[in-house]
Parts: C-alpha cells; sequence; structure tokens
C-alpha cells in the first residue's frame, strides 16, 4: 500500500470533492478516482458512499472512511513530521555554529553542545565567543549563527527559544566580609559596600534593574562600583582580595575557598532572576522547537 495512495484520500476526505482534491493534488480527476478505487481494493473497504456518489453525485465518507481519515491523518502528520526533521538533522549534519558570550561558564557550554550532538549527529561544531549577549542576539537574527547561548530579555524579533535553565543573581564576597557569615543578603546591607563590576554588557537589563532597587533603598550602586573588569578571573581575584563585592549568577563557580556566594534579595521574598536560553532563527521556530522539546 503505497503512501501517495492514502494521502490522496485524506484529501478527497477533506475536500468531499473528487475535481478539487486533484486540483490541490496536481493530478487528473480519472488518475485520483482510480487512486482510490485501488485503495478501496486493498483495503477492503468502501470508504465513500458509492451510492449517493453516483445517484446524487454527492461525496460523503461512509463510517469506515470517517474513522480511517481521524486516525490516518494522526499517522500522516506524524511520518510527515518525521521525515522532515530527519531532513533538518540531515542538513544540519555537516556545520552548526553556537554563538556564547566569551565569559560564559564552560562546563555549562560543554553540556548544551552535547546535548546538540545527540539531538543531530554525525554534526561538527564551531563555538563563537560574542563581546555582548545582544551580538549574539544579532547574530541570530542575521543568520550568521545557528544557535546562541543568551538569557532574557530577547530584544531582536523573529528570534525563538528553548528555555535551558533559571538561574538567580547573588553576591560574591571574600569571607573576610562582615557579612560573609550570613546565608541571605538584603541589598540594603550593601549600602557601604564598594563593588567590583563585570563589563555591563554581560547582564545589561539586570544591573540597570539593580541599580534602580538600590536607589529605592536609598543608595546608588553605580557610585560605589571603584573597578570594571573583562573577565570573570579578575573580577574573583579582586574580590578574594576584599576590594570590594560583586554580583555573579548563583551557579557561577567560585573555585575558591576564600569567597563566598550569598543569596542576594531585593525584597522580603524577591531575588533577581535570570532565564538562560538557547536561541535560533524564527524560520526554524517549528522543526527545532519540537527537536530541542522531544530531546533535551
Amino acid at each position: 500500500m503505497e503512501l501517495r495512495k492514502l494521502k490522496s484520500f485524506l484529501v478527497v476526505a477533506k475536500e468531499l470533492h473528487f475535481a478539487k482534491a486533484a486540483e490541490k493534488l496536481n493530478i487528473t480527476q480519472p488518475a485520483l478516482t482510480h487512486q482510490i478505487k485501488q485503495l478501496e481494493s486493498e483495503l477492503g473497504l468502501e470508504l465513500f458512499d458509492k451510492d449517493k456518489r453516483i445517484n446524487h453525485r454527492k461525496v460523503e465518507l461512509t463510517e469506515s472512511g470517517s474513522y480511517l481519515t481521524k486516525e490516518l491523518s494522526r499517522v500522516v502528520e506524524l511520518y510527515d513530521k518525521t521525515i522532515k526533521n530527519a531532513k533538518i538533522i540531515n542538513d544540519k549534519t555537516k556545520h552548526l555554529k553556537i554563538g556564547i558570550h566569551k565569559v560564559s561558564r564552560i562546563t555549562g557550554v560543554f553540556e548544551i553542545v552535547q546535548k546538540l550532538q545527540n539531538i543531530f549527529p554525525g554534526s561538527t561544531y564551531k563555538i563563537i565567543e560574542f563581546s555582548s549577549l545582544e551580538s549574539i542576539q544579532e547574530a541570530i537574527f542575521k543568520g550568521n549563527i545557528d544557535f546562541g547561548l543568551t538569557i532574557f530579555p530577547i530584544v531582536y524579533k523573529n528570534i525563538n527559544y528553548h528555555v535551558i535553565s533559571k538561574e538567580y543573581l547573588n553576591v560574591i564576597m571574600s569571607v573576610e566580609h562582615p557579612l560573609a557569615k550570613y546565608k541571605q543578603i538584603k541589598i540594603e546591607q550593601l549600602r557601604n559596600d564598594k563593588w567590583i563590576e563585570l563589563n555591563k554588557e554581560l547582564l545589561p537589563t539586570f544591573l540597570e534593574d539593580l541599580e534602580m532597587i538600590c536607589r529605592n533603598a536609598g543608595f546608588s550602586r553605580d557610585a560605589n562600583i571603584v573597578q570594571e573588569v573583562s573577565s570573570v578571573e579578575l573580577l574573583l581575584g579582586l574580590v578574594n582580595s576584599n576590594v570590594g563585592v560583586a554580583i555573579l549568577p548563583s551557579e557561577f563557580p567560585l573555585n575558591s575557598d576564600s569567597i563566598v556566594s550569598k543569596e542576594l534579595f531585593i525584597s522580603k521574598n524577591t531575588r533577581l532572576e535570570m532565564t538562560i536560553v538557547l536561541a535560533f532563527n524564527d524560520s526554524h521556530n517549528e522543526e527545532y522547537q519540537q527537536l530541542l522539546t522531544d530531546n533535551w
């Protein structure tokens, strides 16, 4: 039994008109009629009411035809989706470009690449570092990379995403800091502290929001920034030397017994949340979204 005949049957079942169905299938009406007769013969079923078609020139499904239409639609849809996904995988077996921020957590990047390898087996990967999260999103928008590891908000249109994880922003400090003994820190407790700032391009929206929160608490965090750095290593070194405190995602590894990471609360029960996503161009929305949802 050919899939072509089953698809032809579904079109006729939808249109309930052989001429219209033949036009949609781009074949002649006699050829379509012949396909349906062959299918009925192979199945041993009457799919369309012959009496109504001959005597009343009306195309109507039999009970068996209605049942077959419902069940076959699911099968054909699954088949088409499977073939489409297989083609995507085949198309992407040559080379995939993945954009990351230059200070991304390396272990996290490796985990994502591993999962993409499972979804797109046989692919080779090129990891491209960007200086800002916005530039990653711009590269996706322009089609220069296939995937990008970024965070909310998405500032470009025609970009879709798969949520990887949700983290919070913590305050890190030297173990010698007076607040190091506390598990949780309230933002107002840091009003007199000096700050080490990681390049604003990493978390621009969060840092702007944090400054507004500090102002509402009666002080300016920006006014207390004593050093801006472009690497996490330098930031950790300065914090370790007790030069100041800093902001980092809660899951970022410190790899030092001289630094502690504390939960930062901006109000009684509120913390700054960061949603990490794997973004891709919206032109691949249906295909990528399904693959990522099914296999992540």
